[in-house]
Order: C-alpha cells, then structure tokens, then sequence
C-alpha cells in the first residue's frame, strides 16, 4: 500500500515517474487495474471537464467586462478630462458634436425631468439637457430632503437628481439644471460634488435660477434669493457656469415693456465679483427692444454670454438675425422652438444681405465686422485702423453721392442747421450755396439705397433741431432703413437737456460729447447711461505731458476718443498718443479728424 501511494505521489508530483511506475507493476499484477484519481477524488476525464467549464466562465467574465468597458468608452469615459465650470461650446466641439465655437449650433431639450423625457432626450441628437429640479413633496408636509427632477407646479417624479445625473453621465450631453427655488439649490450642489470627486461629470454644468424681477412682473412676486444662490455656488460646488436670469412677464399688447438700464445694473452688480462664467437668460421677444441696456451688460466682461429663450410665442426671425449680426457667434445661445429654429438658421446662412447693424454699436466693428469686440491682445494693423477711418464732411448732393461710391467707407459728418425759409426743419450746413439745399432726410434716403459701409455723425445745432433730427432717425430705424453708426452731438453745455432727449426720442446712438478744454468735464449723467459715448477733443486742447496723455488712454477704457483740427500744431502729442495706444493690449478707438476731412 505505501509502495502504490508512493507511485500515485509521483505521478502527480512528477519527479523519477518512471523508475515509480516499474517498481509499482508487480503489485497491481492479477488484479484489474482502478482508473487514476486526482486530488483524491477526480479522474483525469473529470479534471479535464472541470478545466473547460472553468475556461469558459473565465471568458464569459472577461468578455462581459469588455462590453461594459467598451459601453463606457462610448460614453462619457470616451470624453477627454473637461472642466464642470469650463465654456459650453468649447466641449461641444472637443466631444466632436460641432464643428466650430458657435452658440446657434448648440441644440436643447427642454424639461427632461421624468425618466420616459430624459430617456427621449438622452436617445437623440440634441446637445445640451435642460431639466428642473425640486425637493420631493416641496412645500407639503411630506417633503423630503430629496432632490428630484419635476417642474412646478409637480412636487413629485419617477426621478430624482441623482438618478438623472447618473443617465446623463452615460452620454455626451451638456448639463443645465434649472431651480425655481433655494430649498433643492445646496442638497443638489452637494449632490453634484460628490459625483465629481471622481471625476464623473467631465462636461460643463450650468446652474440657472431666476434671481430678480424683470420686465412686466410685480415685485411682489416670488423669485431665486440671488446673494444666497450665489453664495451656495461658492461654498458646496463652484465649478459651474452661472445661469443667473430675471423673471420675465409677456402678455401683448399691454406688457411688452422690455429690459432697462436698472434691471442690467442690478444683475452686474449681483455677479460682477463671480470668477464663474455667467450667461444671462434673456426673453428673445424683449432682446432687441431691450438691446441698449442688454448690450452694456454684455460689453462688462468677456466672461459673459447671452441665453436667447422664448415662450409659447415664436420670435422674430428678423429680430434674431439683428442679436446675431451685432454680436460674436461664442457670445450668444439660441433656444429656440422649431419651425423657428430651422428659419433663422436658413437666414443666418444666407451671405450678402444687407447687415442689420445696431446704429449705437461700436464703429470699427461695423467697418471690420470679423473685429472681436472681447479681443484682449491687437496687432499694431488692428489697432492702427481706428486711426484710418476716412471722415468726409458733408455740404452738397454731389459731393456726398461720390463719397457713398467709395466701397472702402468711414464716417460722414453732417452739420445739421435750418434756414428762416424752413425753421425747425434739419438741413446740410453749408448746401444751398452752389446747388439745392440738402436736407437731413435726403441724407438718410441716400444712405439707405447706395451706402452699405458709412457711418454717420451729426453734429446738431440746438434742442429743436435734435428732436427734429431724432424722429426722423427713429422713423427709419421703424422702417428697418438705418442700419449703420449714427452718432449724435449737440452745440451748447446743456448734456442733460441733450441725454434726456436722446433716450427719449432715439437711444440707439452713440452720444458725443464735445469737450472745449483739458480734462474733460464728464457730467455725472453720463456716467450711468447704457449708449456708447465718445469724447470729442480739439488738437488744441490734447495734453502735452506724458502723464495727462496717459490719463487720457486711461479715459479710452469707457470712451471713444475724436481728436479734430490742425495735425501739424499738435503733432508731437498726437504723435505720443499713438505709441501709447500701439502699446495697449485692450481695445482702444482713437479717430482723428483733419480739417481738410
């Protein structure tokens, strides 16, 4: 018997098996041979059976594993490492969905709250998922600490914020989470930390709440408490881009009032200490009434960005073209219905129309419209085109008809007098002479037929001139026939009389203030108004110290700068003053009118 273990011991151990094996033949002689066991209990054929079956969950394990890695790899994993609070369009195009960093390109899906809409919306082509989000049974006795994904007046989903965000991290989608009150804003953020720890999200993150009271909506009326929405961001999970939007109220014909120059202020002086990027909602029926107001705010930071929505009424596909013509593709998102959508997007493809320009937008945007109005660095050609504008005085028809031939435009400047035969009637300065008398109204009727690259700049003699003036300017703008730079000053020391008027009658100018000494007396009306505004200076009168000259560049931050008269009496200021600005990495217009322009 020991002899026979020792032989089975060689076998499965493998040492000398064969001198074991001859020593062992004698004793299983005569005796019918019993098949071999392995670990004492398996026979070689169960050993080789076992081994298969092993083999085989081995690769099923292995090849599920596959799958699920390669599902993951499709999905968000497949994405490069992206920032929660990085620019939207910049992850759309890294994920390869557009092609190039423009805000009508990106595409939304609206309320995917419960799981049959976030499943449809996570099952097509749109880009970006926006969903609102509440505390289960809010405002019931039986509600919850629980983040759920439901718009009021539901309290109540088949889906929480958790559960959602695992679903939409599967994919490729952006993230927008709409609160319509502070109780789910810090579960939520917390919420949204802890997924990231890992870094799970990996895409940008917009939170958007309704922080003040906007256009044709009383006070009394229950918003987002801003500095606490604010606060929350900074403390739980301020890797996001801000969302921060005004309540907004539309019911034509009685409440179409739009945005306004305290409302923008009250929202830049909520945000403007944020790092985060912000974009601002606005109520695509109200933006380009609205556009003076919402414009300044735009101009504040290049960390800001416009949200176009609408409601249940479609909005003008001419109004949507002028937001987009006046501004840089990055800067504004387009979410808007269908068939809407699919019309403004023919529109915008469409080359060679006439550019509906915003007469109070910036000049050098107009006459280079591929100029960046946030670019931070210009080469020393960028900036020395401001220097180049050709500034043409106008006094008779014909002069003015060649000029509006010169494709390479600039600025017609236009004397605005009146006559004893025509009193409060505008008219050409100086026509009337040698040829016909030249009235404001020809000007402008010329301009809209033949002239695509002028602006123009009236220089107004008295209070009822200028409201003379401004009504026929605010009639063309009615008839979509002024789309150009208009700028407007006016003769005498009333500024006040002189704003009041223009916000009145015309806003949408560039407001001119001609300055008869050094420094500039700056009213304090000024300072609060949403237009564009331009200091006009005599070369007489420039500063000749290098510290007044940088005093000035510094006024160029807020201001546009005119400087008019002999260049050789002022040569050597001037000639300070453009290596200044050839040194500064922000945008500066500095324009220079000669006497014989």
């Amino acid at each position: 018997m020991e002899n026979r273990e020792d032989c089975r011991r060689g076998e499965t151990i493998g040492g000398d098996t064969e001198d074991r094996q001859h020593s062992c033949e004698g004793l299983d002689s005569g005796k019918k041979k019993q098949p071999d066991l392995y670990l004492a209990c398996l026979t070689k054929q169960h050993l080789i059976m076992l081994s298969v079956a092993v083999g085989l969950v081995l690769l099923i394990i292995i090849t599920a594993t596959a799958v699920v890695l390669t599902k993951k790899s499709d999905s968000s994993t497949s994405l490069n490492k992206f920032s929660t609070g990085g620019d939207m369009l910049d992850f759309l195009v890294q994920s390869g969905v557009i092609s190039k960093p423009d805000g009508l390109l990106a595409t939304w899906f609206h309320r995917a709250n419960d799981k049959e809409a976030m499943n449809k919306a996570l099952a097509s082509d749109v880009m970006i998922l926006e969903a609102d989000v509440t505390l289960e049974g809010y405002g019931t006795a039986n509600e919850k600490p629980i983040p759920i994904m439901a718009h009021p007046p539901d309290i109540y989903s088949d889906n929480t914020l958790d559960q959602w965000l695992d679903a939409v991290l599967a994919s490729k989608k952006g993230i927008k989470l709409d609160f319509k009150s502070l109780a789910s804003v810090g579960l939520s953020l917390d919420l949204l930390r802890q997924k990231n720890l890992n870094g799970e999200i990996n895409r940008p993150v917009w939170l958007n709440a309704d922080i003040l009271h906007g256009p044709n909506v009383p006070g009394y009326m229950p918003i987002v408490n801003g500095t606490i929405f604010l606060q929350l961001i900074q403390e739980k999970f301020p890797g996001v881009t801000v969302s921060s939007g005004w309540m907004v109220g539309y019911s034509p014909p009685l409440f179409v009032a739009s945005y306004t120059r305290p409302m923008v202020e009250d929202m830049y002086n909520m945000i403007k200490d944020i790092p985060q990027k912000v974009t601002f909602p606005i109520y695509a029926m109200l933006a380009r009434s609205g556009w003076q107001h919402i414009s300044w705010l735009l101009r504040q930071s290049p960390r800001f960005s416009l949200t176009l929505w609408q409601g249940s009424i479609h909005p003008n596909v001419s109004d949507l073209l002028f937001i987009r013509e006046n501004t840089d593709p990055d800067k504004v998102y387009y979410d808007i219905y269908e068939p809407t959508l699919s019309e403004f997007k023919e529109a915008a493809r469409q080359q060679g129309l006439l550019r509906r320009f915003y007469p109070g937008g910036d000049l050098m945007n107009f006459l280079n419209p591929t100029l960046h109005s946030d670019t931070d660095f210009l080469s020393a050609v960028t900036q020395h085109n401001s220097l180049e504008v050709h500034w043409f005085t106008v006094t008779d028809q014909a002069s003015l008809l060649a000029q509006l031939s010169d494709d390479a435009g600039g600025m017609l400047v236009v004397r605005v007098g009146s006559d004893a035969d025509r009193p409060g009637v505008p008219l050409v300065e100086g026509s009337g002479k040698s040829s016909e008398i030249l009235t404001l109204q020809d000007v402008l009727q010329l301009l809209g037929r033949t002239a695509e690259r002028w602006g123009i700049y009236l220089q107004i003699q008295n209070q009822q001139l200028l409201e003379a003036s401004l009504q026929l300017l605010h009639s063309a703008y009615s008839r979509e026939e002024l789309y150009r730079p208009v700028w407007i000053s006016m003769s005498g020391d009333n500024t006040n009389s002189f704003v009041s008027t223009v916000e009145l009658l015309f806003p949408y100018v560039t407001i001119v203030l001609t300055e008869q000494s050094w420094p500039p007396l700056i009213p304090e009306t000024v300072s609060g108004l949403s237009q564009r505004v331009a200091l006009h200076l005599k070369t007489s009168t420039l500063p000749k110290g290098q510290e007044e000259l940088h005093s000035l560049m510094g006024m160029m931050d807020r201001y546009d700068v005119i400087v008019e008269g002999d260049m050789r009496s002022s040569a050597e200021a001037l000639s300070h003053l453009k290596a200044i600005m050839m040194q500064r990495k922000q945008r500066a217009n500095l324009y220079v009118i000669t006497n014989q322009s």
